[in-house]
């Protein structure tokens, strides 16, 4: 059944003026709550920018679904078992340059959208494609639906530039036509999206910035105050250093804002017909007391199973700063780090404020605050678990000298109450490997997987089942790191990351299986690396790039070797997983079918042609292993990775 047409709900993230709280005992100095009025919100905007300029590190910012048509192309099978983007949370599904419904492939290179029939495995070719403005980068499959998200950069009237993100719908009911069907850009820059249902979350930041002629005057009168007070000169030159450029260049900041229009600062959407509308205004963005980054972090709702593509309803927002972003399926959090409220002198805080919205399509709204030491390393940082928020975090020293707590140096685990409106914190683990940082987390339920790292690598095993009491049970020290967990049925976690010496020396991508039976004594029971003098791997920083599917776990590896010249290889890393025996190498998959198809004649030798594409994906249909590259597709029977069974060149 249709749907009501998409509506827009978003939110904007942190600090600034309070003018009230929510309801309940939350903490004033970490609350978020709406300006009452534009004027206020442009004192604040006006004191965040003026901040930032004086704070001495830096001289700017810091940093129901359409009715399905049938396929044009030949019929196909349907298979009935496919491997999907892997994602940390199970009904919450994260963008990625690659989607499949089992049938058909769908994937983003070189801003074209290109399908694949891939069923069946034998047949599989190119049906359809489709081009597409700004530069596509990740998108959501439903149904016969794409949406596509694209960065862009566009000239603004201040004579600067400001991204954009687009979204484009694309129905993909006729495979071998794929049309698009709605085109919708947002200010700013994307950070992050989630899909629960239909319901698509989108998290944009946009920046506030000035007239190209006030920041010449800025800068004007900061090599002045410079010249005259701050370079080789005591604190207390710099303090009055700092006390007269703030004097000076905030009435230069509070001209340009109060005269910039309200475009000029609020978020806007752009349709398809060229109209830019407004999606909040002044009272929508809520703030917290501190004067924070000059920009805004906005959470657009779209319902991707609507009849028609359509954009209403208000926005709300935060004045934020940088922000890492995790969700469950009922709510997504915000974090920001105490560098985006610094002032630069001041004793150093060093912790991260988390804010909570409840998810409810247009509905969303800001629920609750809490705060934390630390700063997070990445989503997995955070997981939601039977109404507590729990956040793994590494506190030590972010800025030159900016250390003033050093008895606390180390790294945690928080358990939050996140249905209090004040998130307090009902338990903590903390001073785990002082002088590490976290390269890893994983949560699952009610255990913790942390890996640090300077030299060799410690996997703690902590246990959280007294949310109140979390206890670190084990450790494991080995050379090298993960840089992703995954867990394995009960007992055993996968990690991928790279192999290493005693030393702290790095020398190869590794897979590696512990077994975490002995909750108190983890053990690593088996490991995999990529035979070359170098390698690495965007599964180092990505996990949409791994595939752990069954028994099967595979990645993308890049690798070098000298052996009287450099040689370089690019393929996918393809190994079993037996719970009892370990990992066992499949094969490594490389692309040489697909340079020949593609820059080799029938009849040539292309015997010296050393170039390898770039793997970048796999996924799994039925029993058979589809590796993706920059090139194309390739598909394999998975027990016999190596050996083609079709070759797809996406030109």
């Amino acid at each position: 059944m249709l749907k009501s047409p998409i509506t827009f709900a978003a939110l904007l993230t942190l600090p600034g003026c309070i003018t009230s709280i929510p309801d309940g005992d939350g903490d004033p100095a970490i609350a978020l709550s709406r300006f009452d009025s534009c004027e206020s919100m442009n004192h604040h905007l006006t004191d965040s920018l003026t901040r930032n300029f004086t704070q001495g590190r830096s001289f700017g910012n810091d940093i129901g679904l359409a009715e399905e048509m049938p396929d044009s192309g030949a019929e196909t099978s349907t298979p009935k078992e496919h491997s999907t983007t892997n994602v940390q949370e199970v009904g919450v599904d994260e963008p990625d340059m690659v989607k499949t419904d089992g049938s058909h492939i769908y994937l983003l290179t070189d801003g074209v959208l290109s399908i694949v029939q891939s069923w069946p495995a034998e047949d599989a070719k190119e049906v359809g494609s489709l081009p597409l403005d700004g530069a596509s980068e990740k998108m959501f499959l439903l149904g016969d639906r794409v949406l596509v998200y694209s960065s862009d950069w566009v000239e603004t009237d201040r004579a600067s530039w400001g991204a954009q993100t687009r979204l484009q719908v694309v129905d993909v009911s006729d495979r071998s036509n794929p049309t698009l069907v709605a085109s919708k850009t947002l200010d700013g820059e994307l950070v992050s999206a989630r899909m629960i249902g239909d319901d698509v979350y989108t998290v944009v930041r946009n920046s506030i910035s000035l007239p190209d002629s006030t920041y010449m005057a800025i800068w004007s009168v900061m090599d002045e105050v410079y010249e005259d007070h701050y370079w080789g000169g005591s604190s207390s030159s710099r303090g009055m250093a700092r006390a007269e450029m703030t004097a000076r260049i905030r009435p230069i900041i509070a001209d340009a804002v109060f005269g910039m229009a309200r475009e000029d600062i609020l978020p806007s959407v752009t349709h398809e017909n060229g109209e830019k509308e407004a999606i909040m205004d002044c009272t929508s963005v809520f703030h917290a007391t501190e004067a924070s980054d000059a920009a805004l972090t906005t959470v657009a709702h779209i319902d991707l199973g609507a009849a028609e593509i359509t954009v209403t309803g208000d926005a709300t927002g935060i004045m934020a700063g940088s922000t890492t972003v995790y969700a469950s399926t009922e709510n997504l959090y915000v974090a920001q780090s105490s560098s985006a409220w610094w002032d630069g002198f001041s004793s150093i805080e060093r912790t991260t404020r988390i804010h909570r919205f409840e998810l409810d399509a247009e509905k969303t709204e800001y629920a609750a605050s809490g705060e934390v030491d630390g700063y997070l390393h990445n989503q997995f940082s955070m997981s939601e678990h039977e109404g507590l928020l729990r956040v793994a975090t590494t506190y030590d020293d972010w800025w030159w000298g900016t250390s003033t707590d050093d008895e606390k140096s180390g790294n945690n685990v928080f358990v939050l109450d996140a249905e209090m409106e004040d998130m307090p914190i009902v338990g903590e683990l903390t001073g785990l490997a002082p002088g590490e940082q976290i390269y890893a987390t994983r949560f699952q339920g009610d255990r913790a997987f942390m890996v640090t790292f300077v030299q060799v690598d410690p996997l703690f095993t902590i246990d959280l089942s007294v949310p109140t009491a979390p206890e670190a049970k084990g450790e494991l020290k080995i050379p090298g790191f993960s840089s992703y967990l995954h867990p394995i049925g009960d007992d055993h976690i996968l990690g991928v990351g790279m192999n290493g010496d005693w030393d702290g020396r790095m020398d190869g991508i590794a897979i590696s299986l512990f077994d975490v039976t002995d909750f108190s004594d983890p053990k690593q029971q088996d490991q995999v690396t990529l035979e070359c003098d170098n390698s690495w791997s965007e599964a180092l920083f990505d996990h949409h790039a791994i595939l752990v599917y069954g028994d099967t776990v595979a990645i993308p590896a890049y690798g070098w070797s000298h052996h009287g010249m450099w040689r370089e290889t690019s393929g996918l890393m393809v190994n079993s997983i037996d719970t009892k025996t370990g990992l066992t190498t499949r094969g490594f998959v490389n692309h040489r079918p697909l340079v020949e198809a593609l820059y080799c004649e029938v009849d040539e030798d292309c015997s010296d042609t050393s170039y390898m594409p770039q793997m970048r994906r796999s996924l799994v249909i039925e029993d058979m292993l589809y590796s993706i590259s920059d090139l194309g597709v390739m598909v394999s029977a998975l027990d016999d990775p190596e050996i083609p069974v079709a070759v797809v060149p996406i030109i």
